[in-house]
């Protein structure tokens, strides 16, 4: 287990940044909404919250099965990257893609 650390703290600090940043857009979503405002962010930030939640899954099964946590990372971050081709969310994704290429060699 403490050879795949590297791959494991990319992967969840990737996971991390994804949640915090579906939940700050979706307090934003749901705050504008409150005020008669029009809430663009809530799709995609369910997307990202669940893409998120997978790549975390992703990162702690590195420990145990690296080649499938690193499959699961990288097709996570590259499907994100596709669905969402937003800037805000960028970060966590392409964190993930390099977890999981980390974790594949």
């Amino acid at each position: 287990m403490a050879k795949r650390k590297i791959e494991q703290l990319i992967g969840f600090i990737g996971g991390l940044i994804g949640v915090v940043l579906a939940g700050l857009a979706l307090a934003i979503s749901h705050v504008s909404k409150l005020f008669g405002g029009v809430a663009s962010l809530s799709g995609p930030a369910y997307v990202v919250l669940l893409f998120s939640l997978i790549g975390l899954f992703g990162a702690l099964m590195v420990s145990s099965r690296k080649h499938d946590g690193g499959i699961i990372m990288i097709v996570i971050g590259v499907a994100g990257l596709i669905a969402l081709a937003s800037p805000w969310f960028a970060v966590p994704f392409i964190l993930l893609i390099i977890a999981g290429a980390i974790a594949l060699l």
